[in-house]
């Protein structure tokens, strides 16, 4: 476990608690960096023992696994923008997971070769099936390669969770060769001003949290020049895609407007949120009224969890629990079996 008082992004001692996450099973606090805005949970929290899957609506949710996949499509459109898939290329795959973007991406980019790094050894050699694909089982911290080897690092939600992002974008930037790209994919905290909020956001799997602009700034910061900003429609993910240019550069400007909407966005999310669970207790007994008839839920994740431990639904009173995913990795939530689409007919 390692622990600074610096801002990653400033290195500025300029850190102040502004939000204690519910349900935190690692100790973690929300701390806003006075100087340049960016929000980080402390302690960075490095190489913690893996805890089992959970779908928790608190900070506790994690080691799933699954959602990376559904970011595929987004990253390999980005690439096609920016990049001939037709050319030879070597891709770092950082945080693989099950493959989903080595897959895609060889499929496409037909003289490409891939070098997927990814720890969990639950799901890593999903990617043992793949030809022109080499797999490192390890965190990208203890990964070291040569000067300029690739031309493409691609990191899907990954960067959050790192305790240094700042150093290891730091050597993304040194194994790029000149005029490599980066692609980088991460949560937004602009999901924070959301009207519609439950789930405890300031999840404990991820120590950093980002908005476009704090991204952009650590990415800049590394030595790289912003060529896709993150798409401002998207409240959820911030997707850009950055050069490898000139050398790395300390990123210590003060930017007080990032400061003033981070801290509007964590006053947004708690008054929301708070708001939000009090009215769970309504929904719960709407449902409870209802079944007597017979009553299906659809979606067995983080609301479903809300539901019960929040809103006080007991589960028992649900003829049926249904979920399109998450099925395949827990098989049962508050004792209802997560059942497919196709068995409501069924039930």
């Amino acid at each position: 476990m390692t622990t600074s008082d610096c801002c990653e992004l400033c290195q500025q001692a300029a850190l102040e608690p502004v939000y204690r996450a519910a349900g935190t099973a690692r100790d973690l606090t929300v701390h806003l960096c006075r100087h340049c805005g960016l929000l980080q949970s402390l302690p960075r929290i490095d190489r913690a023992p893996r805890r089992g899957a959970t779908a928790s609506g608190a900070a506790d949710w994690g080691n799933i696994r699954y959602g990376k996949g559904f970011r595929t499509a987004q990253a390999i459109a980005a690439l096609r923008r920016h990049a001939d898939l037709s050319e030879p290329a070597q891709i770092l795959d950082v945080g693989s997971n099950r493959g989903s973007f080595a897959r895609q991406f060889l499929a496409v980019a037909p003289n490409a070769a891939v070098v997927a790094v990814e720890p969990d050894t639950r799901v890593a050699h999903c990617v043992d099936d793949l030809a022109r694909t080499e797999l490192i089982c390890a965190r990208i911290e203890d990964v070291s390669f040569e000067d300029a080897r690739f031309d493409i690092v691609h990191s899907c939600h990954t960067i959050e969770h790192l305790a240094f992002p700042g150093k290891v974008l730091a050597e993304h930037w040194r194994v790029l060769k000149p005029g490599g790209l980066l692609v980088i994919d991460a949560p937004s905290t602009a999901l924070l001003e959301s009207e519609d909020v439950v789930e405890e956001w300031f999840i404990d799997k991820h120590l950093y949290h980002f908005s476009a602009r704090t991204l952009m700034r650590m990415v800049s910061a590394a030595g790289f020049e912003v060529i896709e900003a993150p798409e401002p429609g998207d409240r959820e993910n911030l997707l850009l895609v950055a050069v490898k240019a000139g050398e790395p550069v300390p990123a210590s400007p003060p930017d007080p407007r990032e400061v003033c909407e981070a801290e509007a966005r964590i006053c947004a999310y708690g008054r929301n949120r708070a708001a939000n669970l009090a009215a769970l207790t309504a929904v719960a007994t709407e449902i409870a009224r209802l079944s007597t008839g017979r009553v299906v839920i659809w979606g067995a994740g983080r609301l479903f969890d809300a539901l019960i431990t929040s809103g006080g639904l007991t589960p028992s009173l649900l003829a049926g629990l249904i979920d399109t995913h998450l099925g395949a990795y827990l098989p049962e939530r508050h004792g209802l079996a997560v059942q497919p689409p196709q068995a409501i007919g069924e039930i």
